[in-house]
């Protein structure tokens, strides 16, 4: 059985610098998502997390050339560790990259798995968490709103979920500035 994020903390207590050393070495190692992961937070660079985000959009959601898997698993994967150490506003436009891929690949190829759509509704309910913690001037207002019009008439409850999320989104940002 896995260690506990607490009994991860109090065997991490008990070990000396050199041990922790070899220990994160050993990390470092061992996958090729640690390695990123290292990357990202020791030396501020997130590139190569981003660039696997990328290439497991580009997999899920082609819009071009053959045909996408719509298989998002590693797509949300490599979102979801990218976003951990990215900062707020490049963290919100992989998120919104997300989405804005999903609708593209609805509009080429029609309707999907309903886990799919809920899947981008979650990213887009977490987006939207995210850019009401930026400055209003950091807020893509913009895109936001052509991501709404395209996510229009597809199946589920998608588009009435994304037009909901947004408008409860812009209700929220006026009451904070009253």
């Amino acid at each position: 059985m896995p260690l506990s994020k607490t009994n991860l903390r109090n065997r991490l207590e008990d070990m000396d610098a050199p041990e922790l050393r070899v220990l994160i070495e050993d990390l470092f190692t061992a996958s090729t998502d640690n390695k990123r992961l290292l990357t990202a937070k020791l030396e501020g660079d997130t590139s190569e997390l981003l660039s696997k985000f990328q290439s497991e959009l580009e997999k899920a959601f082609r819009a071009s050339g053959r045909l996408p898997t719509m298989k998002v698993g590693g797509a949300k994967k490599a979102l979801s560790a990218y976003v951990k150490v990215a900062a707020p506003a490049e963290a919100l436009d992989a998120e919104l990259q997300y989405v804005e891929a999903g609708v593209r690949c609805l509009h080429a190829y029609g309707d999907w798995p309903e886990n799919n759509y809920n899947s981008m509704e979650g990213v887009f309910e977490q987006a939207l968490k995210r850019a009401a913690t930026l400055h209003p001037e950091q807020i893509p207002f913009k895109r936001l709103e052509q991501l709404v019009r395209k996510a229009d008439h597809f199946g589920y409850g998608f588009s009435d979920q994304i037009k909901s999320l947004y408008r409860r989104f812009l209700e929220k940002l006026d009451r904070k500035g009253e």
